[in-house]
């Protein structure tokens, strides 16, 4: 079998498991919007955190598989693969401070004893869920796009 499909295959199986964890944190964020219960939004939160270790090893098996793919496409050379990784990297980065504070955040509003409401419903109002979602959604996009097209 030819190691270039190989690590397309794993690369592509990284990607998706990627996008399906993130898929199920994006979702989640949007119906936390329109929670108040303490109880349901722990429910949620504890959901969402159950999908970091598929997001996490997806991310592994995206970045081995592309790696390998770029070396074995001769990929190395395009500007669009360097575009690409450097986007993905930047994303993962900027994930860690604009969504960790947040869910954590709202953790503590929701465990708090009793459960802070007034704090609880200022942080699911808050428009960052919808901007992480956002900015995130959008540079897979651009990742998607560079790689099928291959601009430059």
């Amino acid at each position: 079998m030819n190691a270039y499909l190989v690590e397309r295959f794993v690369h592509l199986l990284g990607a998706f498991g990627f996008v399906a964890a993130h898929g199920a944190t994006a979702a989640i964020t949007f119906k936390l919007r329109k929670e108040s219960d303490p109880t349901r939004v722990r429910a949620l939160l504890d959901l969402s955190r159950s999908t970091r270790g598929v997001m996490h090893g997806s991310f592994t098996l995206l970045l081995l598989g592309g790696v390998g793919a770029g070396f074995h496409g001769k990929w190395w050379s395009s500007g669009w693969i360097w575009t690409a990784l450097g986007l993905l990297i930047v994303l993962f980065a900027a994930a860690f401070p604009l969504a960790v504070p947040y869910f954590k955040a709202l953790r503590a509003a929701a465990e708090s004893e009793p459960p802070n409401q007034a704090e609880l419903e200022r942080l699911l109002r808050s428009p960052r869920g919808l901007l992480l979602a956002g900015v995130e959604t959008l540079g897979i996009l651009v990742i998607l796009y560079l790689m099928t097209f291959k601009p430059f």
